[in-house]
C-alpha cells in the first residue's frame, strides 16, 4: 500500500500484483472528490474552484503505478 498527499486530499493504493485498488480517498477541507475506474486505471480527482488535481493509477502491459497532476 502506498499513501499520496497532494493539495486536494489524500489517496491510498494497493499497488502489489497485477492491478492497482484504490483502499481510500479523502477530499482536504472545501475540496470535492471524483473516482472513475476502467480495467487498467483508477483516477481520483479532487477539485476546488476550478482548480483540479488527479492521480491516475494504471496497469496496462506494467505493473501498478501512480502518476500525479498537479498543475
Amino acid at each position: 500500500m502506498k499513501g499520496y498527499t497532494v493539495a486536494g486530499g489524500r489517496a491510498v493504493f494497493d499497488l502489489g500484483g497485477k492491478a492497482g485498488e484504490l483502499v481510500s480517498a479523502t477530499p482536504a477541507s472545501g475540496w470535492r472528490m471524483q473516482v472513475w475506474k476502467t480495467d487498467t486505471w483508477i483516477r481520483v480527482a479532487f477539485t476546488r474552484d476550478g482548480r483540479e488535481v488527479s492521480l491516475f493509477c494504471t496497469w496496462h502491459d506494467h505493473p501498478p503505478q501512480v502518476e500525479v497532476y498537479e498543475p
